[in-house]
């Protein structure tokens, strides 16, 4: 939303970021300058938050409503009744399909609302949902390239010597961290100078820390829980894996690849259209830890390789996944709506 905003107000378009006070959203869209607007919204069905959003709508005429989560997309939909000639436009990030229930159905039901899907894994979850292919475009995240330059180093987590492998992500089952374990418990039969660490915080921390202790690997694994200073901490990773079962994109796996790490990841959701397999990195079956554990093995025996699999990672976030890219597409949709009647 941030970088979005930033763009659409270096082109001339005038936006507004709506979110919760207090939030750490409405905190850094003030840090950036960008226009920012309280907006409490307690749950899905905050009937304050749907009059305050259609006053502000029809008060200040505004042409689009962009909505980026799933609770504010029904609080948008409501809304929107009393602002009806307002152009509406959903972001889908998650790979689930919607849910069947009475309240899902009506809010992907309205005609006249574009949906924009991280992938086109997710644009088919929709469709399959029942959302006509003419409502739902592919715009891929893009990632901020500045923030990549003159990183500092992060504190080593392991001896001198170890070779370290990591993920980022938040720790919740479909991020596949017990899979991630259990080939870490392979790998290291043959590989005693391993360090895994897993960034990020969630509420599997507690199961997840038993797993490690309960395989023997506790000295070898490292929760860091979360981190600001997460690209600098990437730094340090030889390898960089993800191990979903359940994934919409994969953004840390865009950072990963602009700092020219070689990939493992899964055969999962919209993991294909980033991490090309043979090309950036490597790609295993999910829910698999001797697959995850012999492409690891792999590339920690061909290093060489790996420094191939990283550069052109580089060159592919370079070339097809930026935050330019990403905003541009969206502004095009935002055009394309805007000169068309609803569909």
């Amino acid at each position: 939303m941030l970088y979005l905003s930033q763009f659409l107000h270096a082109h001339g378009y005038d936006s507004v970021v709506l979110c919760p006070p207090h939030s750490a959203l409405y905190q850094r869209a003030h840090e950036a300058q960008i226009p920012v607007r309280a907006l409490r919204m307690r749950h899905e069905l905050d009937l304050l938050a749907v009059w305050h959003l259609g006053r502000y709508l029809r008060q200040q005429r505004v042409d689009i409503l962009h909505i980026h989560t799933p609770h504010a997309h029904t609080i948008g939909r409501l809304a929107r009744l009393c602002a009806p000639e307002v152009r509406m436009v959903v972001s889908r990030r998650a790979l689930q399909a919607p849910s069947r229930n009475l309240l899902s159905r009506w809010k992907y039901s309205q005609r006249g609302i574009q949906y924009l899907a991280v992938s086109d894994a997710v644009r088919q979850v929709l469709m399959t949902h029942g959302v006509p292919a003419q409502r739902v475009q592919t715009v891929h995240s893009g990632i901020d390239l500045c923030r990549f330059a003159a990183l500092q180093g992060a504190p080593p987590l392991f001896p001198v010597g170890t070779r370290v492998l990591g993920t980022v992500g938040q720790l919740a089952r479909s991020k596949g961290h017990q899979y991630l374990l259990e080939a870490t418990a392979l790998l290291l039969r043959q590989e005693p100078c391993l360090g895994v660490v897993i960034a990020g915080d969630g509420v599997l921390r507690a199961e997840l820390e038993a797993q490690a202790a309960a395989l023997g690997i506790t000295a070898q694994v490292r929760f860091t829980g979360f981190r600001r200073d997460i690209l600098e901490l990437m730094q340090s990773f030889e390898i960089f894996v993800l191990a979903s079962y359940l994934e919409g994109l994969g953004t840390a796996t865009l950072d990963a690849m602009a700092l020219g790490k070689p990939v493992v990841a899964t055969h999962a959701g919209g993991i294909p259209e980033v991490v090309q397999d043979r090309v950036t990195g490597l790609l295993v079956p999910p829910c698999d830890p001797q697959a995850l554990a012999d492409a690891l093995s792999y590339l920690l025996h061909h290093p060489e390789q790996g420094e191939t699999f990283g550069a052109a990672g580089r060159k592919r976030v370079e070339q097809h996944f930026t935050v330019a890219q990403m905003a541009g597409n969206t502004l095009q949709v935002y055009e394309r709506i805007l000169t068309h009647a609803p569909a």
